[in-house]
């Protein structure tokens, strides 16, 4: 999972990705070629580890988040900008957006108005995107009505200050689009960047509901006092967590809302060599699992063999699970649910 990191001036970007990969933000990145520092967050997962036990696997293969800290352009980012809009083209190929919105050193804005500035950056540019092909389309010819329709109906959405992630579409609709990346379509939590004394308090009613009116979710982190964390031995870190009356460290609160927005389950794969978790969409099925592991796994799709992680952890061996009848042969419509161990049966 790929998560981009864009924000205002001096929202503290470069400190939350700081809190939550543990990277100190590198310098001069503004004038590198590549315009963004990448961090990983190896997911904890307690069921992963208990896999590598009874199977003694020999690698242990977390979900990674991916988070990206994009270097604003000093020429191009003007101070009364939201968002540097040279950046935009980069965030295309994310999975999602972390929109941070700064409310520290005296700063209280309206959380719904900044969250809703930012992603008017959004919406502004995918208008854009897409007026500049129904201007080429123009000039085309052949069956070409049901794009220009679905743009039209796009454009229409958009000119209302509506981000596309929240315009119901057909599949037919987000087939047409797929090539465009739409910013605006974009899974996005936007991060209130706060101090520690107010990590943990609650959003505002009506931010929440303007928000969800816009497909997006608050998540609190109180980025300079976590980044100070990683300089901590574990023990140290965690009292300190408990005295802010923090449960888990940001990143693992930061996984847990991104799994819930994006509306992801985890499932697994494990034997001997390597036990594996893998990110999938909720409701998806036993070939999209397939796919996710190895094109060539979904391409030759047989059926899959399917152990829920509750059966397992009760019996603790396959061989259990099958004389307990309770290994699932599934086909390829089947519907993968969070947990389930899959061993595929394939043929190329």
């Amino acid at each position: 999972m790929k998560s981009g990191i864009i924000g205002a001036r001096r929202a503290g970007k470069s400190t939350v990705f700081h809190a939550l990969t543990g990277i100190a933000p590198a310098p001069g990145l503004s004038d590198a070629r590549n315009r963004a520092q990448l961090g990983q967050i190896k997911v904890a997962d307690e069921r992963l580890d208990f896999l590598e036990s009874v199977y003694g696997s020999k690698k242990k293969v977390p979900v990674e988040l991916t988070l990206f800290d994009f270097a604003a352009n000093p020429k191009e980012h003007k101070p009364e900008a939201a968002l540097d809009p040279t950046l935009l083209p980069l965030v295309r190929d994310m999975d999602a957006l972390l929109m941070v919105v700064a409310e520290f050193g005296g700063e209280r804005p309206a959380l719904a108005d900044a969250a809703a500035t930012l992603d008017g950056e959004l919406v502004f540019s995918d208008f854009d995107q897409l007026e500049r092909r129904v201007e080429r389309l123009r000039k085309e010819k052949g069956p070409i009505e049901f794009e220009r329709a679905t743009l039209q109906r796009c454009m229409t959405w958009l000119e209302h200050g509506k981000p596309l992630r929240t315009l119901d579409m057909t599949a037919q609709e987000l087939a047409q689009l797929s090539s465009f990346a739409l910013v605006s379509r974009k899974p996005a939590l936007v991060v209130v960047n706060c101090e520690a004394d107010r990590a943990t308090a609650p959003i505002a009613e009506t931010d929440e509901a303007a928000l969800q009116a816009r497909g997006l979710e608050a998540f609190r982190l109180a980025a300079a006092f976590e980044a100070e964390l990683w300089e901590l031995d574990p023990a140290g870190h965690q009292e300190l967590l408990r005295d802010a009356g923090l449960e888990a460290p940001a990143r693992e609160r930061l996984v847990r809302a991104l799994y819930r927005h994006l509306g992801l389950v985890t499932f697994y794969t494990a034997g001997e060599p390597e036990a594996h978790a893998w990110p999938l969409r909720r409701g998806a099925t036993a070939l999209e699992a397939a796919a996710r592991i190895h094109s060539d796994i979904a391409r030759g799709f047989i059926r899959a063999e399917v152990i829920s992680f509750e059966d397992f952890a009760r019996l603790r061996s396959e061989a259990r699970v099958r004389e307990a009848g309770k290994l699932r042969l599934e086909g390829r419509d089947s519907v993968i649910n969070d947990g389930d161990i899959i061993h595929v049966r394939f043929k190329v």
